[in-house]
């Protein structure tokens, strides 16, 4: 990768969660953008990775194309940034959504290998998902009955037959 494109992956990439921001945001120079970024590219398929290049080319040539400024991303304010990629979210064109999408992937992938914005998260909490848990809950106890009363309910039309070869009665 050029000088040039690790500029534009690093603004691409931080636009996605930019810096002071509501909720939970990186602060400044926490995420390695590039670094993932990279990792990424070298880790993937030659396929993937010319993919990961063209989205990011894609991106940092979208305010020439889309919006008609003489200027690539590194150019644009960071809310302009951000604002950028929502737009292209939401590009009528299923490839452009596509491409700057993988991009967004990125830098998730990015924001979660950092440990302080996991553990800030409570990505990490196994705790916390443990009593999230809904549904209801019964404890049906096993006696010889059960079988005969799951007969009834077949017999009565409102229980599922067992699935599998029928046996014929002998």
């Amino acid at each position: 990768m050029t000088h040039l494109e690790d500029k534009w992956a690093t603004q691409a990439l931080g636009a996605f969660a930019p810096s002071g921001a509501q909720g939970l945001s990186p602060l400044p120079n926490e995420v390695d953008y590039l670094a993932t970024f990279r990792r990424m590219s070298r880790l993937s398929t030659p396929l993937a990775a010319l993919g990961l290049r063209l989205a990011l080319w894609l991106v940092a040539l979208a305010p020439l194309w889309l919006c008609g400024r003489c200027m690539t991303i590194s150019r644009l304010a960071e809310p302009e940034r951000a604002l950028l990629l929502s737009r292209l979210l939401t590009h009528s064109s299923f490839a452009v959504r596509e491409l700057t999408l993988l991009l967004k992937f990125a830098a998730a992938m990015a924001l979660l290998g950092t440990a302080s914005v996991r553990a800030r998260s409570g990505y990490d909490n196994v705790q916390a998902t443990t009593k999230l848990e809904s549904g209801l809950r019964l404890r049906v106890r096993a006696t010889r009955s059960s079988a005969s009363s799951g007969a009834a309910l077949r017999a009565h039309g409102s229980w599922p037959a067992p699935k599998g070869p029928e046996r014929k009665a002998s």
